[in-house]
């Protein structure tokens, strides 16, 4: 058997990236030089690194009680990975047992019924701790995408057991599958959970019952309508449709350190790659990961015709929709986590991890202003309009500011936790926030504090999007407990609870009528929903963790998935 540190790092570093902890997992990478080694890099399943520790947690359990005469100890006291083992006492008639299961002391070898009672409860409570606490440590991802220290041991407790949110891949495409040959009801994933006003819950509990009985199959969208997009060699983390394409221009962002603008009209290249590549100039000597630079957010301006990428070393470019560079922005080595053009096109701000937000002029390609904004990492920014915007950060706060002012316009508090996303409504009304304290909260201009709570979600809520219509105020969630709720307004409450992922939910895409949600997920599925009902409109099963969805304005989806591929399909085509 040999051990290698590279191997060691290689399953820290995909728990890191699994677990939602994307920043963590970007510095860990850099400073280990996973991507230096020449070797082709294994694609491991995923929680590896929690099921090693797990067997090698069993078997310390076993070496811990086992006797030199080879009796093994009973002892009903936890055993944990961290800190010191303490066996419960027990009696000195029922303190040993021989490991091939046959109690010492008792006559003829034959243990008594008080015995084989008290090894078979002993044989449960293993069992029942060893599965409890691996769900618990494989489910609770615990972490904010780019930056989060992880939810403590009490905070772990809290977490529901009832929801083992640990499928394998292979089995849950099985099961689908099945349904869909077999025509079986899924009323578990096809009709969700409702919070709704008690005055509507008899109704809606009619609507179930229906549903259930009318037969529908479990509708998966097939290989055949897929369009696989091959070129990136690493995990895709970013995609993104030019406006005004038609939903035929797609730009994608990744770990291999480069971008993407596909054409899918174009003809396939001899090599089968359809797309103009970005990169990014390679990190000064001492500072890169052998001149890998993991893309961390693209955006297209409002006219697609120019496209900002960022990189993990802080380089900023601007390409044209061709593939020329128009302009490099590099302030100063520090990671750029997010971007966001004016309405106008005409400014660009950049959020990044040491707290600040800068301002860039697209037309000269200069810094107009530097905000020294927060005391964390700046983990969103979003446009209100032209000249006003907001960020949200790790200090758990929001500020609104003016791009000609270095002093904050409004900052609201109220979050316990990272802030992890903001979204201004259609009508520029109300500015939603998703953080790490598991609320989504609204607020308004002409509020000091949250108009709206929000509570519903056991864990951290990554992603907040509205639905696209401005004369509404229904916002939709997504959280690392499993989970998508839309939320309304007007009635202040909690209208569905989209529940049939099984691992951490962290983005969402309104189709452009709003008639549709797509949410993705780690475990592996794109769900297409129908806003109106809540009902399951469509699946479609990847190969690998979903990290993001973007819908085109004319119905196709754009998927981008852990394994390196860009998916692109229309849910609404049979």
């Amino acid at each position: 058997m040999v051990l290698k540190s590279e191997d060691v790092n290689y399953l820290v570093y995909r728990y890191l990236k699994e677990s939602g902890f994307l920043h963590s997992s970007y510095i860990f990478q850099f400073e280990s030089q996973i991507h230096s080694n020449d070797r082709e890099l294994p694609n491991v399943e995923p929680g590896s690194l929690i099921r090693v520790l797990q067997k090698g947690l069993q078997y310390m359990d076993v070496e811990t009680h086992l006797n030199e005469d080879g009796t093994a100890r009973l002892c009903t006291a936890p055993f944990s990975l961290v800190g010191k083992h303490v066996c419960s006492v027990q009696s000195s008639a029922s303190a040993t047992l021989d490991v091939s299961g046959v109690k010492r002391g008792t006559k003829n070898g034959t243990p008594s019924q008080q015995q084989q009672q008290l090894q078979q409860l002993q044989q449960l409570q293993r069992i029942e701790e060893s599965v409890s606490d691996q769900n618990s440590v494989a489910s609770n991802h615990g972490g904010h995408t780019l930056v989060h220290d992880g939810g403590s041991a009490k905070d772990a407790k809290k977490q529901p057991k009832a929801r083992n949110i640990v499928i394998q891949h292979q089995a849950n495409a099985a099961t689908e599958a099945a349904l869909a040959t077999n025509g079986a009801t899924d009323d578990d994933a096809d009709q969700m959970d409702v919070d709704v006003p008690d005055t509507e819950k008899e109704a809606h509990k009619g609507a179930v019952s229906d549903a259930g009985k009318s037969g529908r199959k479990l509708r998966l969208v097939e290989q055949v309508q897929v369009q696989v997009l091959h070129g990136h060699t690493s995990p895709v983390f970013l995609c993104a449709w030019a406006p005004s394409s038609g939903g035929n221009v797609l730009a994608t962002g990744a770990g291999d350190g480069t971008a993407r603008i596909w054409d899918l009209l174009a003809k396939p290249k001899g090599d089968g790659v359809q797309s103009l590549t970005l990169r990014h100039d390679p990190p000064p000597a001492g500072r890169g990961n052998d001149g890998r630079l993991d893309v961390t957010s693209i955006v297209w301006n409002p006219s697609g015709t120019l496209l900002a990428t960022a990189c993990f070393g802080g380089q900023i470019c601007v390409w044209t929709a061709a593939g020329e560079q128009k302009h490099m922005l590099r302030h100063r080595p520090v990671p750029v986590i997010s971007m966001r053009w004016n309405r106008k096109g005409s400014l660009l701000l950049s959020a990044c991890l040491d707290g600040s937000i800068c301002l860039w002029d697209i037309k000269s390609g200069s810094l107009r202003h530097e905000h020294k904004a927060h005391s964390g990492s700046v983990l969103d920014i979003d446009w209100l309009d032209n000249t006003t915007f907001a960020s949200c950060a790790a200090d758990k706060s929001i500020i609104v500011w003016r791009e000609d002012s270095v002093s904050p316009v409004k900052t609201f508090t109220g979050h316990k936790s990272d802030v992890n996303a903001i979204k201004w409504h259609p009508s520029g009304k109300y500015l939603a926030s998703a953080s790490d304290d598991g609320t989504v909260k609204i607020w308004s201009l002409s509020s000091d504090t949250a108009i709206h709570d929000f509570f519903g979600h056991s864990q951290q809520v990554y992603a907040v999007k509205w639905l696209p219509r401005s004369d509404k105020s229904i916002v939709a969630s997504a959280s690392f407990d499993g989970t998508v709720r839309i939320w309304d307004l007007v009635s202040d409450s909690c209208l569905r609870v989209l529940s049939a992922h099984t691992e951490a939910v962290h983005c969402l895409a309104f189709s452009s009528d709003g008639r549709f949600l797509a949410s993705g997920s780690f475990d592996r599925k794109v769900r297409i929903w129908n806003v109106k009902d809540g009902s399951l409109f469509k699946t479609y099963c990847a190969d690998d963790g979903i990290h993001d969805v973007q819908w085109a304005p004319k119905g196709k989806i754009a998927v981008a998935v852990a394994n390196g591929l860009v998916v692109v399909f229309d849910p609404l085509v049979s």
